[in-house]
């Protein structure tokens, strides 16, 4: 396996070196088991761990503040341009006679939500010590608890309504909270950070502006994501709001991803005969090469990472464990930082919650999602979960092509931490897959027959 540094060798021929195997299986360790169960609400105590500090952990790492200016607030998607998405579009076609079949990546918005306990769906989160826990065998739509999936609702009449000359319409809206990160979703730059400096180094107070509106709205309940922090208030129209005054979601949504995805599964090389990594797995810097190697892929500067670990899948499966804060994760290290920054990947997207191991133990002590400092606020490198990736897997597996086409824009919601997003993916497959595919009782044209529908 080889990292190309330029673009100039393939940008014209849309060549590219392609594996056909899949080398041996074996399980990967975990980490910072203990806390993760503490939170999930086993009984196993928190206290015992020693907390980190993710400012000394980071200290002499890599940041690309003021890479691209002083006022950026769109971090490394300065680097994806026509070439980039040039070499996607090469990827998707790149043999001439291939089929090319579209992926799309989403989750519901609007699906059922995955408890702890599957006798009692009321409870969202665990509440005390003792109470129904994670890991669950429910199966729903995760997002991180208590995010949940939306409720949308008819508004119109009974029959739709009717217009002048005999057209008649139905209408909807959500009529219950809709988290922006409670599905398949981006996260922006300033949504989490350390210290007192967000991305580009923009102070903290830049994520709470209040912004006045002319015309009052009547709002609703607001619900904290961390239970206990719940504010609840009478509803009343909202004429202010805060939020992000710099690096929110409204600047990938502005501008777009695409570019040459390349999928690491890093489930069907390292898992077991599920082709998923188990509970707790941290999956490293040298899982994600060994697996890279397996598949023949050839990794180029400013490549859109996508990272299948079956998290997700887990989740449709009423035989298999799931819990929110013990699912398989990328884990901190410096290579991996560096690998990220030298290789100018601009975008990492992951089939569970976090994309990375929620709580990680680090030279004996214990940090809650430190990629998101190392990726978000230090190199402007946008993350994006819950993504559902099997049927993209599943052909790459099938014809050994592991790179495509990869187009994505989340939701223009303006001074958001996070919005839904719907990647699409167009990828190249050989004539004779396609045929097993067609005498399978497929079409041949979509790869979402495997998705969980609303």
């Amino acid at each position: 396996m080889t990292e190309d540094a330029g673009h100039e060798e393939h940008g014209e021929n849309c060549e590219q070196v392609v594996g056909n195997g899949i080398g041996r299986r074996e399980f990967v360790g975990g980490c910072g088991a203990t806390l993760a169960l503490a939170l999930a609400g086993a009984s196993t105590s928190a206290l015992a761990q020693e907390t980190g500090d993710i400012a000394a952990l980071f200290e002499g790492l890599l940041k690309n503040w003021g890479r691209w200016s002083e006022d950026d607030e769109s971090g490394a998607l300065n680097l994806l341009g026509s070439e980039q998405a040039f070499d996607g579009m090469c990827a998707a076609t790149r043999r001439g006679r291939e089929e090319v079949t579209r992926f799309t990546l989403q989750l519901p918005m609007t699906g059922e939500v995955l408890t702890p306990d599957p006798d009692r769906p009321d409870v969202i989160f665990p509440p005390e010590e003792g109470g129904p826990t994670f890991p669950s065998t429910d199966t729903g739509d995760p997002a991180f608890p208590p995010r949940t999936p939306a409720r949308r609702d008819n508004t119109t009449p009974s029959g739709g309504s009717e217009s002048a000359g005999g057209m008649t319409f139905v209408d909807d809206k959500f009529v219950s909270d809709l988290f922006l990160q409670g599905t398949t979703h981006l996260d922006a730059l300033g949504h989490a950070w350390y210290g007192e400096r967000i991305y580009n180094g923009f102070d903290a107070s830049t994520t709470e502006e209040t912004k006045q509106f002319e015309t009052a709205l009547l709002g609703t309940e607001g619900t904290d994501t961390v239970p206990g922090n719940d504010d609840r208030n009478d509803l009343e129209p909202v004429t202010e709001t805060k939020g992000l005054a710099k690096a929110s979601i409204a600047e990938p949504a502005s501008t777009g991803i695409a570019g040459r995805g390349v999928l690491l599964d890093v489930g069907r090389e390292l898992g077991g005969e599920d082709d998923r990594l188990p509970l707790e797995a941290c999956v490293t810097y040298e899982d994600l090469r060994a697996t890279a190697e397996a598949q023949g892929v050839e990794f180029r500067e400013r490549d859109l990472l996508l990272i299948r670990t079956g998290a997700i899948a887990r989740t449709q499966d009423p035989d298999a464990e799931w819990g929110p804060l013990i699912e398989p994760g990328l884990c901190f290290s410096e290579e991996l930082v560096e690998w990220v920054h030298g290789m100018d990947f601009p975008y990492i997207g992951a089939d569970n919650l976090s994309v990375e191991k929620v709580t990680q133990e680090i030279d004996g002590e214990t940090y809650v999602i430190p990629l998101h400092g190392a990726l978000l606020r230090n190199l402007g490198v946008y993350i994006n979960e819950i993504l559902w990736l099997e049927d993209l897997a599943a052909q790459c597996a099938e014809d050994g092509i592991y790179d495509f086409l990869f187009t994505a824009a989340p939701l223009k919601v303006e001074r958001s931490s996070g919005a839904p997003i719907n990647p699409v993916v167009l990828k190249a497959t050989d004539d004779e897959a396609d045929e097993r595919e067609q005498d399978a009782g497929g079409d041949g044209a979509d790869g979402n027959r495997g998705k969980p529908d609303e």
